[in-house]
């Protein structure tokens, strides 16, 4: 507790530490340091002096005992190794405790396991950002336009759609993709095919399909075979050819990791996507889709959850330093018109996090005849970037989507 006491001491000699530090009361062990950093706390929030006799005051602890923690000997400007100290050895604290809980408890393994990720939710995920100077962040962006220009290379990863890239840049770290559109319209197909061009370590989150599902999906879309043909077991001999060249093609792709699992809660993706992250250094994460992931308060309304999943969508994108890439359901009255951004199903919450919201939009020539179809990527947001339609050859007989070589402007229906 020597520490809490010096930390005190520092904010006695500058209170302006008070406006900077993430350290909260509960990160303090000691009852006594614990309700004079709580006093310092709100008598900065009323903007009144912060000193010995206003804290002891408001707190209600002897004058001399406050006296005591403002020695001579302490270096104000030392505050955010001190501030790094308390908050880890909080962590520490909450992390036994939870684990006192857990073994203490007679709960089911998988019932244990979801109780620690989700207490020790924000432990791990807490993080300490620091103010800088903006002469600081335009030497960073300099320097990143620099690197850019002299690669000649997208900031992000390739999606494997030029005219998509020349739109968004890639796929960049820290950014959070919508893929939005209504059920058997290819928003799962459109994902993975982004993860099958993604030529680096990735994860996809396949809530909805199983991992064989999505292993057929990727054969088929390897070689073209005809998925009709595929399920049904009626291959011809060249097309089982193909079968038997894509799987090798594609077990060389060990750097794809498929995660299952359905009805996933949010806090175990978390924890599944920051190992990944640790242990597979994943440099991008899918999701499929979001509205299937289980948020750890069931009791709220879905609306609720879902904006709360995408926040901390959001976050972990920023804490991975990857992108995360979701598709999403739309509404159901966004069926056969041209979708817009506020169709996400359950939340407007959606397209206030989005970095990029991309839209498949279908129009059928002629009324009931799949075969007549015009299919459109949508970019209907794009925060560093233009808004605009690219046109896309789809083949769902082949799991497969690629750009068109037309790429007209889709004619207004009438």
């Amino acid at each position: 507790m020597q520490e809490e006491r010096y930390f005190i001491g520092q904010i006695l000699w500058d209170p302006t530490i008070l406006n900077k530090t993430i350290v909260t009361p509960s990160d303090f062990q000691g009852v006594q340091e614990r309700a004079i950093y709580k006093a310092m706390l709100a008598l900065s929030r009323e903007n009144t002096v912060v000193d010995e006799n206003s804290t002891a005051k408001k707190s209600g602890i002897p004058l001399s005992k406050v006296i005591d923690l403002k020695s001579s000997n302490i270096i104000s400007s030392t505050w955010e190794h001190y501030q790094k100290v308390l908050i880890d050895a909080s962590r520490v604290r909450a992390i036994k405790k939870t684990c006192e809980r857990v073994l203490e408890s007679d709960l089911p393994a998988d019932a244990l396991i979801d109780i620690f990720i989700e207490e020790t939710q924000d432990v791990r995920g807490r993080m300490i950002f620091r103010p800088s100077a903006l002469p600081s962040c335009i030497e960073e962006s300099i320097a990143a336009l620099e690197a850019r220009i002299k690669s000649k290379k997208i900031p992000g990863l390739a999606t494997g759609y030029p005219i998509l890239d020349s739109f968004i840049g890639g796929l960049q770290k820290t950014r959070l993709y919508y893929l939005g559109a209504r059920p058997s319209q290819g928003k799962s197909t459109l994902l993975m095919n982004l993860v099958a061009n993604c030529n680096v370590p990735c994860i996809i989150f396949s809530a909805e399909s199983s991992k064989s599902e999505f292993a057929d999906r990727m054969i088929i879309r390897e070689k073209m075979i005809s998925s009709s043909q595929y399920y049904n077991g009626t291959l011809t001999e060249a097309e089982a050819k193909k079968v038997m060249e894509a799987s090798s093609e594609l077990y060389d792709r060990d750097y794809i990791i498929i995660h299952d699992e359905p009805n996933i809660p949010l806090a175990r993706l978390i924890q599944i996507a920051r190992d990944a992250k640790r242990y597979n250094k994943v440099e991008a994460i899918f999701i499929d889709y979001v509205q299937l992931l289980v948020f750890y308060d069931q009791s709220r309304p879905k609306n609720e959850q879902v904006s709360e999943i995408s926040k901390q969508l959001k976050q972990l994108a920023r804490e991975l330093d990857v992108p995360v890439i979701c598709a999403a359901q739309l509404r159901r009255d966004a069926e056969g018109k041209k979708p817009q951004l506020s169709d996400f199903s359950d939340s407007t919450q959606l397209e206030r996090d989005a970095d990029v919201a991309i839209m498949i939009y279908h129009i059928d020539k002629k009324e009931g005849d799949d075969s007549n179809r015009e299919t459109f990527l949508l970019i209907e947001k794009n925060r560093d970037g233009r808004l605009g339609y690219i046109r896309m050859d789809y083949q769902p007989e082949y799991m497969l989507f690629r750009e068109a070589r037309d790429q007209q402007i889709p004619k207004k229906k009438d």
